[in-house]
């Protein structure tokens, strides 16, 4: 017997507006999985970046892995890739490159032992040489200031080596 209270061809009609929300439900969980693979593969480019800063192309060994594009510093940005995408954390890619390049592959000195002489000195040096500039600065302009107002109040100084000279040549001309 059919329902006389709700006809199918109404039925029909608003199953249509039940299963588009129920639809949206489903469908947002794999849109929240494909946002954390987007947001996880962004984190890992920029671990890479951070990575390749951080170490020297050993093909020459004068700039950042990031700046060079010889054929070794390619494969080592692949290398690098990969191994973030196996899972392995920044730390583990230095530690592996240091193990098969030594300290030499790291583009600054870690701030331990000797190498903190580096860190420490550096400021250290920079602060003496902007004191001494700062202190000859200050003895030349208080230098000139005190000549120009001695010249100033008491006129031209006079030689006393050559005050005689110039004492015989005025009379000559009087």
């Amino acid at each position: 017997q059919p329902n006389t209270y709700f006809p199918i061809d109404t039925m029909r009609r608003y199953s249509y507006l039940y299963m588009f929300p129920l639809r949206l439900v489903l469908a947002l969980p794999g849109m929240a999985v494909s946002q954390v693979d987007d947001a996880a593969a962004d984190n890992r480019e920029q671990v890479a970046k951070e990575v390749e800063e951080q170490l020297i192309a050993p093909c020459c060994w004068r700039q950042p892995l990031s700046q060079h594009y010889s054929g070794t510093a390619e494969k080592m940005k692949d290398d690098l890739r990969q191994m973030l995408a196996d899972g392995q954390t920044h730390e583990e890619i230095i530690d592996h490159y240091k193990a098969m390049y030594g300290e030499r592959i790291l583009s600054s000195p870690p701030n331990t032992g000797f190498n903190r002489m580096a860190y420490l000195l550096t400021p250290l040096m920079f602060l003496t040489g902007a004191g001494l500039i700062f202190l000859t600065l200050r003895r030349w302009r208080t230098g000139r200031l005190n000549r120009v107002v001695a010249t100033t109040a008491t006129g031209p100084e006079k030689d006393p080596r050559h005050q005689d000279r110039i004492d015989a040549e005025l009379k000559q001309f009087d």
